[in-house]
Parts: C-alpha cells; sequence; structure tokens
C-alpha cells in the first residue's frame, strides 16, 4: 500500500498539492502537509454534498444582476435581497422548500405582532426578488428546480392607494407658486417628481402652451441623473393651464433647468430637492407628498369629465388599467362623500 505522502505531489514552495475530480468539476488542494490537504478535500466534499449557502447564491446574484437594473428597481429589490438573505442566509440552498418560502412570505406579510399587514405591492415584490434568486440558483444547477414556482402571497392584503392632497393642501400649494415653484408645477401639470427636475426651459413652449417631457432625473448617492422614461408612454406633451402659464419665468436659455440651484447648470441633487422640500413645508404646512399632488392632477381630469384614455395620456400610464384604477378610486372617495352630506342634511332635517 502506498503512503500517503506519494498520493501528493510536492510544489517547488513546499505546499502538498492534489488536484482531485468531484462532482464533474476538476479541484486543486494545497496544504503544508499531507493530512492538511486531506482535511482540505474532506471539507469541501462536504460542502459539495450539502451545497452552497442561500447568502452565498443570493450574493452572486445581486453581483450579475444589481448592475444591469434601473436605478428605481434596485431600490425596491435592494432591501428585498437583504431582507431574503437575513432570513435564509447560513442555509445550505438545497435545503429550502416552498413551505420554508411559503412561511416567510406569510410572516413577512403580517409584519409582526400587533401591526398592519404589509401592502399588496411590497409582498408581492418580495417574493418576486425571492423567485429571481431561486430561479438563478436552479438555471445554474445550486437547486433541481426553484421551489417559489408555486407560492403566492396571502388573499387579504390590501391594496395601498396614494391619495390626492387634501383640499387644504392643495389650496396652500396654490397660495405657495412663489414660495417654490415645483408644487405648484406638478399640481397643474401631473408629472412626476423626477419628470418635473428634469425639464429644461427647451422643454416649455409658452407660444402653444405645451411641456414636452422626454426624460427623468434619478439619483445615486445624492448626485442627480438623467434617463429616458421606462415605457413610450412616458415621453408625452402636456399642456399648459392657464394658472401655470404666468408662473413660468420666461426668456431663460433652452439649455437650463427649470428646477436648480446652480442657475439652471444642472438638476437639483437628492439633498437639494428635500430641503427644498422641507423649507416648503414648513413655510405653508403642508403634509402632502409630490406624489399626492400627482394624484390632485389625475383628480381635477376626473372632475372636468376628462376620459380615461385621454387622462392616460396625460399622466404617462403605460396602461388604460393604471389611470381607470386611479378613477376608480377617485369615483368611490366621491360616492363616500356623496352619502356622508346626503347623511347631513337628512339629520338636520
Amino acid at each position: 500500500m502506498a503512503s500517503r505522502k506519494n498520493k501528493y505531489y510536492k510544489r517547488p514552495d513546499g505546499l502538498y498539492e492534489a488536484i482531485r475530480t468531484i462532482n464533474g468539476k476538476r479541484k486543486a488542494f494545497r496544504g503544508r502537509s499531507p493530512q492538511e490537504v486531506e482535511q482540505k478535500m474532506i471539507a469541501y466534499k462536504g460542502e459539495a454534498e450539502r451545497g452552497r449557502l442561500f447568502r452565498e447564491v443570493a450574493e452572486e446574484w445581486e453581483e450579475i444582476h444589481f448592475p444591469t437594473l434601473a436605478p428605481n428597481t434596485l431600490k425596491g429589490y435592494r432591501p428585498a435581497s437583504r431582507r431574503a438573505i437575513e432570513h435564509f442566509g447560513d442555509t445550505p440552498i438545497r435545503q429550502i422548500k416552498a413551505p420554508d418560502i411559503k412561511r416567510f412570505i406569510n410572516e413577512f406579510a403580517r409584519a409582526g405582532k400587533g401591526q398592519a399587514s404589509r401592502a399588496q405591492k411590497t409582498v408581492t415584490n418580495q417574493l418576486l426578488v425571492l423567485n429571481l434568486i431561486m430561479g438563478y440558483a436552479a438555471e445554474n444547477g445550486e437547486i433541481d428546480f426553484n421551489p417559489c414556482a408555486n407560492v403566492s402571497i396571502p388573499k387579504d392584503l390590501s391594496k395601498k392607494r396614494r391619495e390626492a392632497a387634501s383640499s387644504a393642501d392643495e389650496a396652500k400649494v396654490k397660495n405657495a407658486a412663489d414660495v417654490w415653484l415645483l408644487p405648484y408645477f406638478i399640481l397643474y401639470t401631473g408629472l412626476r417628481k423626477g419628470e418635473a427636475l428634469a425639464l429644461t426651459y427647451g422643454d416649455i413652449d409658452l407660444k402653444k402652451k405645451i411641456i414636452h417631457v422626454t426624460k427623468s432625473v434619478y439619483h445615486i448617492s445624492n448626485k442627480p441623473y438623467i434617463k429616458k422614461p421606462k415605457t413610450e408612454a412616458g415621453i408625452r406633451i402636456v399642456p399648459i393651464l392657464d394658472p401655470l402659464t404666468p408662473k413660468i419665468p420666461k426668456r431663460r436659455k433652452k439649455e437650463l433647468y427649470l428646477f436648480s440651484d446652480d442657475g439652471g447648470k444642472t438638476p437639483l441633487t437628492e439633498m437639494q430637492y428635500q430641503k427644498h422640500w422641507e423649507r416648503f413645508v414648513e413655510a405653508t404646512g403642508i403634509t402632502c407628498t409630490a406624489h399626492q399632488l400627482r394624484h390632485s392632477f389625475a383628480t381635477m381630469l376626473f372632475e372636468c369629465g376628462i376620459p380615461v384614455k385621454d387622462a392616460q395620456d396625460l399622466l404617462g400610464h403605460s396602461t388604460a388599467a393604471m389611470t381607470q384604477d386611479i378613477y376608480t378610486h377617485i369615483r368611490d372617495a366621491h360616492r363616500e362623500e356623496t352619502a356622508q352630506l346626503i347623511n347631513q342634511k337628512l339629520r338636520k332635517k
């Protein structure tokens, strides 16, 4: 019987080396002694049989896929991936089965004892990211099949809606256009925050009373960047309504940004935007967000009887269903307000 030393090659640097084929892959093991090489081979075989940890696969997936994602998509994917790693991190990925995924999703959806359930969109996004990680693992032979394939989110989750700004907030914004134009601008155009921040004077045609929406601002580590809309629907023409016309500065160079802190050379950074918004809130007392003012514009369209298809075009929605959903919600809210008014009058009688 050959001695253990003869099983290994002693390299010029003094280390012992053994090359073995394990699960179809050639692997080199090195150590200061044959015993150390042997121990490394045993440990590697154990790991190969166990499979990689969820954390290792998920972090590899992040390295490959995160650089390909749009900034806004990444904002949702990154925390969802971190939550999955925190929960499954040290578990061998082969051991994670559909019931484990279902249990995790249900626990996440409930948010915690004594807390309200999370919104449907948040839970759906969590399952989506976990599905992508497991799908990557299946494609690369880490697991035989994706355990997320037949897992669904709880059916009783609320579909969180973003309400329009209150009438009081709308009135405050209308009276404070000279404090800061952006909130007033969004209220009367329905633009998304990023779309408004990306506007240059060249995008605004005061003679024709139209605004060309062709781009958007997004931020990475506070710095602003310009991107094209995610869908063709995002590229659109929005009318300049009469209340907004006199508020827009005239005779400016076309390449200058409308909302800027350096004379129009660059869009606002995320920090600059936040400071402007905080100062505006302090000056006016509003409690709404910029996106709620966009919904106020949608409410304005509904109240003016603008058809869903035309409202879809003005809001830049990719599908009419998105606009219809907002219109339905507004209609339901108006119905409730009408019922309250009728009940108040009935009580007086």
